[in-house]
Order: structure tokens, then C-alpha cells, then sequence
């Protein structure tokens, strides 16, 4: 009894003091509720990758460099129509709004326009508007230079040249036809083809896009801000003065024959991220009624809500402190929520059916509290520190966000099973009195008969539970047939396991998203217009980026790549350098450097701002389209064998959001199995070091493993894929198993001891203990079931596998652990017959 007597102790100090225990851990609960709803949401790249790792290095200096991933404005309409005519105007006033900059003297449209050049959120813009202006300014520029440079006479017949080879009779301007035309289309091809090098700027004849890259460093709150701000911009359609045409007012933006489309990874995932969590709000209260219902039906006792208020208390806990130390809500945390609630529903209704037990014995208040605790708590405990070590594994994930997973689980069980011990019997002990009472003087001895005495001193039995009796049933066939239950059940869970490496891992956010999100349409419609989704981005490091054969290397490195692969051309330094055929010569790099603008290199090969000359960075993009994670790798792939010999001293990246979504998607799909056979590990040397015994240790995991495969096979068999969030809930299996496997192991164990035989022994642990384990999965099993209705498919298929391994977790201890005892029972009794001479002992009447 020493090792029980903490238990006791602090269920009695409880209990003595009552009231003010479930005062202090309401208010503290309800402050900790508070605070959780203020826990911001996380979707950046340091949750889906370590900041060690190359890649997410590579994405951070593109970010510091160039900006982040873009936002881009689709302008559906005809390039002609679009670039000859008014709309070119009106394109051009909304490119100078999204960008912040306002001339001296000139005051920014009022509202968003306004707002944006007062933040500057947008750190480089690039636009078709923007584009013609600077192509002017440069031609104005370098046509003064020459004109210094050299005779009048040779000027004016360098015009002449000019303007017979590129059809340009006038002064270079936006509005002149002929200028634009022979800049932006393709002369040799259909009437409307822009030219393929523009395709950053106008992917097709039907098309453009204004691609704006936001300032580095942006809280999530900016980053929400101005992305509202740019929406606001390009929805604005009020006519103003400023704007005015033929001597009326007219909106400064809206487009005569075309739309605009605002869409980009930013974008996308700030509304995936606020979808999800309005939808996260309304599912988990509806999940709340549910199961608070079954627990209702399931759970035969008084204040039969009590482990879910205990359970819903341990979780705003969990996230409240979250909220205190800085942390965040990533895709990961929420998947915390089946597994604490599972659990912690479970230490409640096991605590509080041992309770009901005690009180039936006559015992009250601390007496009851305490006998309760030093039966149930060494056990209870031994599951939650088991539990907690194969979460502790979790730290080892290569994935940031499944490692903070882990932490919250940790915590997050700890806190359960302290608030049971304390809140828990503190509430229980306020209970109403009255009720079933077993004959017996010490109630811990009472506990051992099967008598109960009535309010009148009549000896009877308790009301049969009706909830209990298929499990009865199911614990009966295991008994009665324990080879034939294991062989089954580990031959289905080696399928499981082989099958579970098939399973798709989807990381592509429109196939998450639900199909009716704003931001998803607008994604689908970019996607209709350009065949593009997101960028892929190639950053390069060289000593020397004017060195011809390092332009060289650049030039081929892009044109590989648009041979082999089904991306589209982006802007690239080596655009600007190369022509044709004709060779690369430093000479001819340097002048051509020194004919662009700080603009016109800005995207691709930012100046050194000390010494006004290019760096040493450049950027490379191709537009890509909607991927599989397999045809994402594979791309990846691709690209990377293109990258073939380089220059001496050139290093080159992969950098953005779909090469570090792939490879997160990739370690989360491959590390599954390893950290659950590493937290089978850990669980199974606590529970060695616990019960200091291997087969007192070990026969809890049977069930554990066999779940695991069980749950694969399911999720094979019904082609849910897996997600960011459901991909660490192999986590979850092992939890519910674990936890449920020790309890009833150890319920089990308590009922030998005091002298009945194997059948028996499983018959009563599962009518007492089991009903209440019964009760708590199914509680879970509810609840969570509630998210399959969801429209948003990640939080569906989170659902579907949560329930899945929920169940398999509950079958494995309902068939698997009675079999596997009752196996050990015989091999145990034939090998002390074997010692002693003695027949074995029968097990449910059956001669040995």
C-alpha cells in the first residue's frame, strides 16, 4: 500500500477542501479558456520544416531579397483590347495604388489605396502598366545618353534603324499603339501573342497579371491586412474626379471589357487558415453536445458529464498555456484535441466508476475518495506516464509542427490526470448521496464480494447494464477462443502494415480546401487562365554573376528545365543578357547591366545598395500547376537534375512554398512508422520500469501493436487520405490503446488477487472497468465523428481517421486483450505445473 498512499492522500486533501479546489480550478480554467481563444494561427514554413534545413534557409534570404511568395492580380481580358485602348489607363492608376508609392504633391485615392501607402506592405510590384513606363524611361534614357554620345548625323540614322526594324514612327509612350504593340506581342506570331519572355506578365493573348511580393517579416495580422487592402483596391468601383473621362467622373480601376482575379499562396492560405478555424469553432460546440449525449447514454453513474467538463477543462488548460508562452495553433495542435479529450475523458469516468464502486461499499466523502485512489491511481498513473513517454518521442519528428504536437500531448496528460486527482474528487464528493452499497466493513475489502445491499438491508444485485452486454459477448468469444482471436487479429494487422506504406499523403491545399472558399474559385479560376498555381523558385549564389559563363549556365539551366518539364518560363537575370545564338562577353553583359534600371533587375538580381552594382544572388522562377505529392517529387526531381555541371562557385537552391509543402509532406509520410515503433519503445520501458515485469509489461502492447495495423488497413480499405493533420495521428492508436490496455490489464490483475480464476477474473474487469472504457471511447468516438460532416476536406478526413483509430484502439483492447491474457494465464500455470507436479488451473470451467 506505500506506493498508493499519494493517491489517497491527495484525493482526501481534495476532498476536505472542496469547494474552494473546484473554485480555484473553475477560475483558472476559465481564465485559461479565455485565453486560448486568443491563440493565433501558424501556417508558415517554420512549422512544416526546421530552420536548419536547406531549404526553408533558401526561402527565408528569396524572402529577405525579393519579398515573399507572391500575390498576384489576374486581369482576364484580350491583351489588344487590355493594352490599346483606355483600360491600360486604368490598369496603370491601379498598379501605382497596390504599390504604396505616391508621387510628391499627389495625394492616394481615399480608402485602401490611401492605407496602402501609408503601411507599404508591398515591397516590389510588377505590372504590366509598370512595365511599358519603365520601358520608356529606359529608351528615353539611353536614347539621351547616345545623343551625347555620338554625331547628330549617326543618331538620326540610328533612329532611322530603329524605327524600320520595329515599326516605331513616333515617341515611345504608353499610349502609342505601335510602341506597345511591337514591345509586348509577338510580331511573328497570331495577332495578340505576347512574347514568350513576357510570360511572367502575360502568360497567353487572353491574360495578364500584376505580381506583387509583400515585405519580409510581416506578423500574420499585416499579412491579413494587406492582402484585405489589395482586395479592397481592386474591388473599388466608385467614380471619382481624379479619374475622370470625357469630363465625368468613372471609377479609377474597374475595366471596361475584363475582371480582376486576386489570388497567390498568401492569399490561399490566409483563407484556408481562417475558414478553418471559424469551421474548427462550430464543429468542436456541435462535437460537445454529441458527446456530452452518448456520455449521457454510455455511462451509468451520477454526474455522468462530469469526465467531459474534466476533459474540456484539461484542453482550455493545455491552450491557454499555449497562449502564455507564445506559441501558436498549427495543424498539428488541433489534432491535440481527439487524443487529450480521449484520454482525459477516460481518467475521469475510470476514477469515477471506482468511486461509485467504494460508495456502494457504505464508505463517504474523503474515505470513499481515498480508497478510490489508491485502487485505481497507481494504475491510471503507470498509463499516463506510459502514454506520455511514447508522446515524448514525437520530439524526435524531423517536422517542427509534430514535435510541438508532442510537447502539448505531454503537458496535456499530466494536466488530466493532476485535475481528476484533484477537481475531479473534489466534485465527486459534493455528489448527492444515496444509492447502491456492497456489504463488507473496509471498503476496500467489500470490494472483493459480488453481494450489494439494498437502502433496506436486502442482499441483491446491481442493475445490469445494458450497454455492457455485446461487449460481454465479444469478451466471451475471447476467452472462449483466444488462438483463434490472435492469429486473425495479427494477420490482419500485418496486411495493415503493408498496405499502410500505399497510403497517399495529400499536401496540395486546393484538394484540402472546402471547393466553396472564395479564395479557392479565384485560385481555380487563376489556374483556368494562365495553367499555372504557385511558383517554383531556383536560387542561385555566385562570386560573380556577370561572369559570361556563369549566364551561360543560367541560360541553359532555364531552357532544360522548360524542355523537360511542364512548368512555365518566369523572369530570369539571363533574359536581360543573352540573344539568340550570339555569344555572351563580359563587355557586353557590363552595358547591358548598365542600360537596365534598379526596376527592370529588381525581380531577378536585386543591386547592392552600397555599392549600387548586382549582387550576388539571383532568382529564377517557373509557374507550376496543380500536383499529387508524388508529381511534385518527381518535378523536384527534374529540376534538380537539370541543374547539371556549374560554374565554379555557383550554388543553387530550391526554394518556396511547393518545394518546402512537398517536403514536409514527404517526412510526415515517411517518419509515420518509425516514431510509432519509437514510441512502442518508450511505452514499453516505462511500463518495465513501472511493473518490473516483462509480461506484466509487454502484454499491454499486444493490442497496442496489432491497433496500428488494424487502423492502416482501415484507412487503406476506405482510401481516406492523409493530411497534414491527420498524418501524426498514428500518435492517437497508441495513446487510447495504451491507456486503455494498462486499466484494464490492471483491473484485471486486482480480481486475481483476490482469488477468482482467468474467466472470471476477465468477466468481472470488463463489466466494471470496461464499461466505463467502453463509455469513454465511444464518448470520443462521437464526438469526433461529428467532423466528417464538414465541408472543408481536411477537417473531414481528419474526422474519418480519428474515428478509425479510435476504434481500432477499443477493438484491439475488447478482443485482443482478453485472448492474449488468457494465452499468458495457461502458459503460465502449465509451466508452475510442470514445476510442481499440480494439473492446470481451468480456465471458464474448461479442464486444463
Amino acid at each position: 500500500m506505500a506506493a498508493r498512499r499519494p493517491f489517497g492522500a491527495i484525493a482526501a486533501w481534495s476532498v476536505r477542501h472542496a469547494r474552494a479546489v473546484l473554485v480555484v480550478a473553475g477560475v483558472i480554467a476559465i481564465a485559461a479558456a479565455v485565453a486560448a481563444t486568443q491563440v493565433h494561427t501558424d501556417a508558415g514554413l517554420s512549422t512544416l520544416v526546421g530552420k536548419g534545413d536547406p531549404t526553408y534557409k533558401a526561402t527565408q534570404r528569396v524572402r529577405a531579397e525579393f519579398g515573399e511568395e507572391p500575390v498576384v492580380v489576374l486581369v482576364k481580358e484580350s491583351l489588344p483590347k487590355l493594352l490599346l485602348g483606355k483600360d491600360l489607363l486604368r490598369l496603370t492608376h491601379l498598379e501605382g495604388c497596390l504599390s504604396g508609392k505616391v508621387p510628391k504633391g499627389v495625394k492616394p485615392l481615399p480608402g485602401a489605396c490611401e492605407e496602402l501607402a501609408e503601411t507599404r506592405p508591398v515591397s516590389f510590384l510588377a505590372g504590366p502598366a509598370t512595365f511599358l513606363n519603365e520601358s520608356v524611361v529606359q529608351i528615353d534614357e539611353q536614347l539621351e545618353r547616345m545623343s551625347k554620345q555620338i554625331a547628330p548625323e549617326r543618331f538620326r540614322e540610328f533612329l532611322l534603324e530603329v524605327a524600320t526594324k520595329y515599326g516605331i514612327t513616333s515617341v515611345p509612350s504608353i499610349t502609342n499603339e505601335e510602341f506597345v504593340s511591337t514591345v509586348v506581342f509577338d510580331l511573328a506570331r497570331a495577332r495578340g501573342t505576347p512574347k514568350a519572355r513576357l510570360a511572367y506578365l502575360f502568360p497567353n493573348a487572353h491574360s495578364a497579371q500584376i505580381v506583387l511580393r509583400l515585405k519580409p517579416g510581416l506578423s500574420e495580422g499585416e499579412r491579413r491586412d494587406a492582402i484585405g487592402l489589395i482586395k479592397e483596391a481592386v474591388a473599388e468601383t466608385t467614380p471619382r474626379k481624379a479619374c475622370a473621362e470625357d469630363g465625368k467622373a468613372a471609377p479609377c480601376f474597374a475595366l471596361r471589357g475584363g475582371e480582376y482575379v486576386v489570388t497567390g499562396a498568401p492569399v490561399v492560405v490566409d483563407g484556408i487558415a481562417r475558414a478553418l478555424k471559424h469551421a474548427l469553432l462550430l464543429l468542436f460546440g456541435v462535437a460537445i453536445v454529441v458527446m456530452a449525449f452518448v456520455l449521457l447514454l454510455a455511462f451509468r453513474s451520477r454526474m455522468r458529464l462530469l469526465p467531459l467538463a474534466l476533459a474540456l477543462a484539461s484542453t482550455a488548460l493545455v491552450f491557454g498555456l499555449l497562449e502564455v508562452v507564445g506559441g501558436s495553433l498549427t495543424m498539428a495542435a488541433i489534432a491535440v484535441l481527439p487524443i487529450l479529450i480521449g484520454l482525459a475523458v477516460d481518467y475521469a469516468i475510470q476514477f469515477q466508476a471506482r468511486f461509485d464502486e467504494v460508495l456502494a461499499t457504505g464508505a463517504t466523502g474523503e474515505a470513499a475518495a481515498r480508497t478510490a485512489a489508491n485502487l485505481s491511481g497507481p494504475t491510471i498513473a503507470t498509463a499516463c506516464l506510459a502514454t506520455a513517454a511514447g508522446f515524448l518521442v514525437l520530439l524526435l519528428s524531423p517536422t517542427p509542427m509534430v514535435r510541438g504536437f508532442g510537447i502539448l500531448l505531454v503537458v496535456g496528460v499530466l494536466l488530466a490526470f493532476f485535475l481528476m486527482m484533484t477537481a475531479g474528487f473534489a466534485a465527486l464528493a459534493l455528489r448527492p448521496s444515496g444509492g447502491w452499497r456492497r456489504r463488507g466493513d473496509h471498503p476496500e475489502e467489500a470490494l472483493a464480494t459480488g453481494g450489494m445491499v439494498g437502502p433496506c438491508g436486502d442482499r441483491t444485485r446491481p442493475p445490469e447494464r445494458a450497454g455492457t452486454r455485446p461487449l460481454q459477448r465479444l469478451v466471451s468469444f475471447s476467452i472462449g477462443r483466444p488462438v483463434l482471436v490472435l492469429a486473425v487479429g495479427v494477420a490482419l494487422a500485418a496486411i495493415g502494415w503493408g498496405v499502410g506504406t500505399q497510403i497517399e499523403t495529400v499536401s496540395e491545399v486546393r484538394q484540402l480546401a472546402p471547393h466553396g472558399l472564395p479564395e479557392v474559385k479565384d485560385l481555380n479560376t487563376y489556374e483556368a487562365a494562365t495553367g499555372t498555381t504557385g511558383d517554383l523558385e531556383v536560387l542561385i549564389e555566385a562570386p560573380d554573376l556577370t561572369d559570361p559563363a556563369t549566364v551561360e549556365w543560367m541560360a541553359g539551366f532555364k531552357r532544360r528545365v522548360l524542355a523537360a518539364d511542364e512548368v512555365t518560363a518566369g523572369p530570369a537575370l539571363s533574359d536581360f543578357l543573352t540573344k539568340g545564338e550570339g555569344k555572351v562577353t563580359k563587355s557586353g553583359i557590363e552595358a547591358t547591366l548598365e542600360a537596365l534600371s534598379s526596376y527592370s533587375l529588381r525581380q531577378v538580381a536585386p543591386l547592392d545598395p552600397k555599392t549600387g552594382k548586382i549582387g550576388h544572388l539571383a532568382l529564377i522562377s517557373f509557374g507550376i500547376s496543380s500536383q499529387t505529392l508524388a508529381e511534385q517529387q518527381a518535378l523536384l526531381s527534374s529540376v534538380r537534375d537539370q541543374i547539371g555541371k556549374r560554374p565554379p562557385g555557383v550554388e543553387v537552391r530550391l526554394a518556396g512554398l511547393p518545394v518546402i509543402a512537398a517536403e514536409a509532406a514527404s517526412e510526415l509520410s515517411s517518419s509515420r512508422y518509425w516514431l510509432a515503433l519509437a514510441g512502442l519503445g518508450a511505452v514499453a520501458l516505462v511500463l518495465l520500469a513501472l511493473r518490473r515485469s516483462f509480461r506484466r509489461a509487454l502484454v499491454p502492447l499486444l493490442p497496442t501493436v496489432l491497433a496500428t495495423g488494424w487502423a492502416s488497413l482501415l484507412i487503406w480499405v476506405t482510401g481516406i487520405p492523409l493530411n497534414p493533420m491527420s498524418a501524426a495521428l498514428g500518435a492517437l492508436t497508441i495513446a487510447i490503446a495504451t491507456e486503455f490496455a494498462v486499466i484494464l490489464s490492471g483491473r484485471f490483475e486486482q480480481e486475481r488477487s483476490i482469488g477468482l480464476d482467468v474467466a472470471a477474473a476477465l468477466r468481472r474487469a470488463y463489466e466494471r472497468t470496461g464499461a466505463a472504457v467502453l463509455a469513454s471511447g465511444l464518448t470520443a468516438i462521437a464526438g469526433f465523428a461529428v467532423l466528417i460532416a464538414s465541408d472543408i476536406r481536411m477537417l473531414r478526413d481528419f474526422g474519418a481517421v480519428t474515428v478509425i483509430d479510435l476504434a481500432a484502439a477499443l477493438l484491439g483492447v475488447v478482443v485482443i486483450l482478453p485472448a492474449t491474457l488468457v494465452m499468458v494465464e495457461r502458459r503460465s500455470s502449465a509451466k508452475a505445473r510442470g514445476r510442481a507436479g499440480d494439473r492446470e488451473p481451468a480456465v471458464d470451467g474448461e479442464p486444463a
